[in-house]
């Protein structure tokens, strides 16, 4: 049995107490940032400079692919670790996104 991998994504809590994650724009397309690190993740969160209504949540892999299926019509590729302060346009050939659907395989099956 392989151990429970943890990841981190900025969220808010909405009104109604769902959590929403933080959802960035590359190419026209909408992206997942994910994080292997909470550290990594506050650090983007801070260099983004949301707001106070926004942190870092840790999520289980089964509670990751959950968000991954709730968020399926927005979203066909995420960000792993993507690096603060930078902007998504000025640096698409460094951030390459990833398929939602390859990666949920990953968490699913290894």
């Amino acid at each position: 049995m392989r151990p429970a991998l943890i990841y981190y994504l900025i969220v808010w809590r909405e009104p109604t107490g769902s959590e929403v994650p933080h959802i960035l724009y590359h190419s026209g397309e909408e992206v997942l940032p994910v994080f292997s690190a909470r550290e990594a993740a506050g650090r983007f969160l801070v260099s983004r400079d949301l707001g106070e209504e926004w942190y870092v949540r840790e999520y289980s892999s089964g509670e990751l692919v959950s968000v991954l299926f709730a968020y399926h019509e927005r979203l066909g590729r995420l960000l792993i670790d993507p690096s603060p302060g930078r902007r998504l346009a000025d640096h698409e050939q460094l951030w390459s996104p990833i398929s939602r659907d390859g990666f949920i395989e990953f968490l699913i099956h290894g």
